[in-house]
């Protein structure tokens, strides 16, 4: 048998081109599809395919009417498949003159790669359906056309080495009718045929696969010099060995035991055509092969040799079986799983598959028991549920963190956590469950219990804070909602000194510093004014730990009041016992000195000198009496009101002001005061009307006291000659920085409005 028709028994190029175009498309779901190879650097066109005929007219690219030209030159250049589920709309190529005539909608373009170099490229369309190039379709593309690059570069070898031996044989048969011809031409046809050989091994030997021929007791003839790279072996150290010497281990890393296989090769070639297995390198390593074998057998058909040709799968087959390897976890994760696992069908929810966990969430031992026999919406508590899940899943694709109270199969109700992901082009939902019922459990008690504690909290009249050591309110519970700022709930966040002035602020923030020094509680009074009133409070602080301070406030205002009410009943007690006791008895001494005077006539010189001692003794302790009395008791309001107490003080100063006409007058539904408030209003009152009559000269004199709903006002106003506010010393000011005391004493607000000539106002408004 020539070699010639040996190597295109082998494989030949233009059947493999169609068989291969043919179940690209069938399994792809293409409609047509064309293949592009490299050949002299140059694409070409070298098969159209079309309702399973395939035209091998060779065209160039741009001569071709069947594809997008801009789609081939774009994966030309990036060796990246496109796919595309509708091409007309996509905007790169949607101006190409093909997609634009033929509009195009499913299309796939793919680059044939051995070894990272493009040989081809792939193009398949579907005009009838969107989407026809699935992921799934795609990987397993991938790897058919991962295989086929091979093939088809072995194909191609096979060619040029037919060619070449067809065009050896041609010269061998006109180099020997010349040699009966002239001798002189056998030398030239030998030379001839020796070029020819070369360029034979030449090619064999520079050749991208295994090229190997050895003898049917597994002798190695040949090897080219990629199999001597690949194998790690010098020409030498293999050549004349045995397979079973060199390059096949006794046994395969998976157990397998290859002698038995490769004897009955060496035998019977012709039974394997193709095989693969492990082949062992020089310095131990294994590779495993992909072989394509042939029988050559001499002109009396005995076998003589086998032609093997082998390409290198290490990579793909450890990337399957990381594949594997990857399946087996994820299917160990899978059936293992603490969360329940479920792929459900999209329109009824029928479950088509689930884990040994979802199966115990819904009351069932096995998931054989639920897989294509349960559906997903019959244990959904509230359908309203379900229906918003899937509203969720339809929006947006997916679902994260979804809670619903799911049923199990004997009515038992829980709490599912899910998170699912919708598959539209299969119609399937893939997602996880948790069983959350626990953590509800503990969320609801925890809420009970937040409730419990804040109405206790709020069952306690006084305000409660938790400071840190900064100063900052961290938590605020409030009780009466007059207690101020440092007590409020929206003030959480802020520290001390935004919510106070300088001055507070740094003397609440000593007291925390220090219940965190000396982790000892503290008992401190402060007062605010709020609302125009003082507030008197007594604060309890204790520390939580060494970064944080419970402050627990108590109004004592009413205390603080009741105190001084008491101050000025014992000054009052005092007064009423001075005047009762003593001027009493300073009374009786002067009586009795009058009535000595009378009866007394011996040594009547000594005896009136000592009676005058005795007179003055008791004029000077009656009038300190007196002067105690006054100075412990306001005596305008020891039988009366404030209004009462004015009145009386404006009919007093008429008697001493004989020039000047005053006048008193009361607006407004009278209500009483603290005895403070009321006491330093009068002492205002007294003031602004003692300097009026003494300094303004004034005609007319008016004092007003107004009351209404939340405050009240004291107005006191003459027409005499006024004053420049400003420019009036301190000393000389009548008694103004004593008014401003009393005023800044009870929260009140003092105004004095004056102008020289103009005479002069003083109003002081208190809030109640």
């Amino acid at each position: 048998m020539k070699a010639a028709q040996v190597l295109s028994e082998i494989i030949h190029l233009d059947q493999l081109i169609v068989t291969l175009m043919q179940a690209v498309i069938e399994n792809a779901g293409a409609e047509t599809g064309a293949l592009v190879l490299l050949e002299a650097d140059q694409l070409t066109v070298v098969a159209q395919c079309s309702g399973g005929q395939c035209d091998l007219k060779k065209l160039a690219v741009a001569d071709c009417a069947t594809i997008p030209v801009s789609v081939i030159h774009s994966v030309e250049r990036t060796q990246e498949t496109l796919v595309f589920d509708d091409a007309v709309s996509e905007a790169s190529f949607s101006t190409d003159p093909y997609i634009q005539h033929q509009q195009t909608r499913s299309l796939l373009c793919m680059p044939m790669l051995k070894q990272s170099h493009l040989i081809g490229i792939l193009y398949l369309e579907n005009n009838l359906n969107a989407g026809v190039f699935t992921s799934d379709r795609l990987q397993a593309l991938k790897l058919l056309m991962a295989q086929a690059a091979i093939s088809l570069e072995n194909a191609r070898l096979y060619e040029r080495l037919a060619d070449y031996t067809e065009t050896l044989e041609r010269k061998v048969e006109e180099q020997t009718q010349a040699l009966h011809q002239e001798v002189a031409e056998r030398q030239q046809t030998e030379a001839a045929l020796r070029q020819s050989e070369a360029n034979y091994r030449n090619l064999l030997q520079t050749a991208n696969s295994v090229i190997i021929r050895y003898d049917p007791q597994g002798r190695i003839h040949y090897i080219n010099d990629y199999g001597v790279k690949l194998l790690g072996y010098e020409e030498h150290e293999i050549l004349g060995r045995s397979l079973f010497e060199t390059i096949l281990p006794d046994i395969e890393l998976s157990g397998r035991d290859m002698k038995p296989f490769v004897r009955d090769l060496l035998r019977h070639p012709q039974a394997y055509p193709h095989g693969e297995g492990e082949n062992l390198c020089r310095d131990g390593r294994r590779v495993w092969m992909e072989w394509s074998n042939q029988a050559i057998f001499n002109d009396q058909g005995e076998l003589v040799e086998i032609l093997s040709v082998g390409n290198d799968t290490t990579q793909r087959r450890q990337a399957e079986e990381a594949l594997q390897r990857s399946e087996a976890k994820f299917r160990n994760i899978f059936e293992n799983s603490q969360v329940g696992i479920f792929r459900t069908r999209f329109s009824d929810g029928l479950l088509l598959d689930a884990n040994q966990r979802l199966a115990n969430l819904l009351g069932f031992d096995s998931p054989e028991e639920i897989i294509e026999l349960e559906h997903s919406i019959g244990y959904f508590v509230n359908p309203s549920d379900r229906q918003q899940y899937i509203e969720l899943l339809k929006q947006d694709g997916e679902v994260r963190s979804y809670e619903a109270q799911l049923r199990k199969r004997d009515g038992t109700v829980f709490w599912g956590l899910f998170s699912s992901y919708l598959n539209a082009d299969d119609k399937y939902i893939e997602g996880v469950i948790a069983d959350i019922s626990d953590r509800k459990q503990a969320e609801a008690a925890l809420q009970a219990s937040e409730a419990e504690l804040r109405a206790l909290f709020s069952a306690i009249p006084d305000p409660m804070c938790i400071f840190n050591a900064e100063g900052q309110l961290i938590c605020a519970i409030q009780g009466n909602p007059s207690y101020g700022e440092l007590h409020r709930e929206e003030y959480v966040g802020t520290t001390l000194h935004q919510i106070y002035a300088q001055e507070q602020a740094d003397e609440f923030l000593s007291y925390i510093q220090q219940v965190l020094r000396t982790q000892q509680v503290v008992t401190v009074e402060y007062s605010q004014w709020i609302a125009g009133r003082e507030i008197w409070f007594s604060a309890r602080i204790a520390p939580i730990d060494h970064e944080q301070v419970i402050w627990l406030a108590r109004d004592i205002t009413l205390q603080k009041q009741a105190e001084a009410a008491s101050i000025i009943e014992e000054r009052n007690r005092m007064a009423r016992e001075i005047h009762d006791t003593l001027a009493q008895a300073f009374t009786g001494i002067l009586a009795q000195v009058g009535a000595a005077n009378q009866v007394l006539t011996d040594d009547l010189e000594a005896t009136q000198a000592h009676l005058d001692l005795i007179k003055e003794l008791a004029r000077t302790g009656l009038t300190e009496a007196r002067r105690s009395v006054v100075a412990l008791r306001p005596q305008l309001l020891e039988e009366g009101s404030l209004q009462r107490a004015l009145h009386r003080l404006v009919a007093q100063l008429r008697t001493a002001a004989m020039d000047t006409t005053l006048y008193d007058e009361i607006t407004g539904a009278v209500y009483a005061l603290p005895i403070e408030v009321e006491n330093n209003l009068l002492r205002m009152g007294q003031e602004a009307l003692t300097n009026a009559i003494r300094h303004a000269n004034a005609d007319e004199i008016r004092v007003e006291l107004i009351y209404d709903r939340d405050q009240v006002c004291l107005r006191v106003t003459d027409n005499g000659q006024g004053f420049g506010v400003g420019s009036m010393p301190a000393s000389e000011g009548f008694g103004l920085l004593g008014m401003s005391e009393r005023a800044e004493r009870i929260g009140a607000q003092l105004t004095i409005k004056s102008q020289p000539g103009q005479g002069t106002e003083i109003i002081v408004v208190v809030g109640v």
